[in-house]
């Protein structure tokens, strides 16, 4: 599980900490201070955090979004900042560690989310930091928009020269909008990626982040911490985290949300993990990953990092991941087959076949025929054709329309060449 550390090695990695200033503040404010007690573990992860528990917790953004945003802001000593949108009060710390406490406002216009981020932020060390209901009368320079309030609405309250940073509006516009105040002129300018991937004190260069991309996955993964379904990829990652978890402990029938608040965390850190797996984020997934696990241990979240491991070609640590779920959950069926898969990709066939007959037999398994077909490979690469055949028909019973059976049996039937 990534430490602070970590994190500030991924994020210089990406060039967005170009700066000493801000790594510092970064080293030195505590996430874990702006975090549920319950979900301290879930602090340096990379992606958006919750910052109340169930049944509709809203987030604060992750770190690599919100440093992309703050190095926008171009920081330096005595500047005067608003951030319009408290998020738990961390980014307010985190720019206060830069500039001073008392150069800082922050704007919640939420009773309720406004008093736990002044807790928050006492407790912290950053009681110096005004947190406000509503605008104040002053002028600023530089603003930080994190909710959903219009960035020309907030121009009055910029200095001449100064500046304000918010995300564009829309699915069509996602990068980061920067409006100017000059001379009584109002100027933006939009970056759809980061202005320089140059990181402070490095020769080093590298692509530039994308903020296309960064914030569509930015907006699945809040989606999944809030439980909200906006479009089809919601309900597609939702509904593969429903099936996943159906009649297992983890299963919302299961339990109480509201009761145990971690069990329910566990299941939105799985659906975080498995929208970073499939966006190709694998080092970011397998972290995910583990954060569930560490609020909730469950046979799914060991299974599915283990597939992580196997994306990357850690066959050995994808086994031995595999053996903890069945450790946690011996009637969860995937694991069992998920070994057999692995020691069929590392040529151990013989080794394969006891794990394979294992998951057909596991109580809990909602693709049986992966098993089967997975067995039918064996036996095809061992030229044992009709026990292949027989693994084949088995598949096809429990899933008529599963493709990669039917295309085998083809093959064997008609005595072409087929690729075990």
């Amino acid at each position: 599980m990534w430490a602070r550390s970590d994190l500030v090695a991924e994020l210089k990695g990406l060039g967005l900490l170009r700066t000493g200033g801000l790594e510092r503040s970064f080293l030195r404010v505590r996430q874990e201070s702006f975090l549920p007690e319950a979900f301290g573990l879930l602090a340096y992860a990379d992606m958006p955090l919750p910052l109340h528990e169930a049944p509709h917790p809203t987030t604060m953004p992750s770190a690599r979004c919100l440093i992309a945003a703050l190095d926008l802001l171009e920081l330096k000593d005595g500047l005067r900042i608003l951030v319009e949108g408290c998020r738990g009060g961390y980014p307010g710390a985190l720019l206060a560690e830069v500039v001073g406490p008392d150069q800082v406002v922050v704007v919640e216009t939420d009773p309720e989310r406004r008093n736990r981020t002044i807790q928050r932020m006492q407790a912290a060390g950053f009681g110096d930091v005004r947190v406000l209901p509503s605008l104040p009368d002053e002028t600023f320079d530089r603003i930080l928009v994190l909710d959903a309030t219009p960035p020309r609405q907030l121009v009055s309250r910029l200095a001449d020269p100064g500046f304000l940073i918010a995300r564009g509006r829309g699915v069509h516009d996602l990068a980061f909008v920067k409006l100017i105040r000059n001379s009584g002129e109002t100027l933006q300018i939009t970056f759809n990626e980061a202005p320089s991937a140059a990181v402070e004190g490095s020769r080093d260069e590298v692509t530039p982040v994308d903020f296309g991309r960064l914030f569509a996955v930015e907006d699945l993964l809040a989606h999944a911490w809030e439980g909200r379904v906006t479009g089809h990829y919601d309900q597609h990652f939702r509904d593969i985290v429903v099936d996943t978890f159906s009649g297992g402990p983890l299963d919302l029938k299961a339990f109480d949300a509201a009761e145990e608040p971690c069990k329910d965390a566990a299941r939105r850190a799985f659906q975080a993990a498995y929208i970073l797996q499939s966006a190709g984020d694998l080092d970011r997934a397998a972290d995910a990953y583990e954060r569930s696990i560490r609020l909730a241990p469950s046979g799914e979240g060991h299974t599915f990092r283990a597939w992580t491991f196997s994306f990357m070609g850690r066959y050995d640590d994808a086994i031995e991941e595999c053996q903890r779920a069945i450790a946690v959950d011996p009637s969860f069926g995937n694991p069992y087959n998920d070994i057999g898969a692995y020691l069929i990709e590392m040529n151990r066939l013989d080794d394969a076949i006891p794990w394979l007959e294992r998951a057909i037999a596991a109580p809990r398994y909602c693709c049986y025929f992966y098993a089967h077909t997975n067995l039918a490979r064996v036996y095809l690469q061992k030229g044992m054709r009709e026990k292949a055949r027989k693994s084949l028909r088995a598949a096809l019973r429990v899933n008529p329309d599963y493709e990669p059976a039917q295309e085998l049996l083809r093959r064997i039937d008609s005595n072409a060449g087929y690729f075990a």
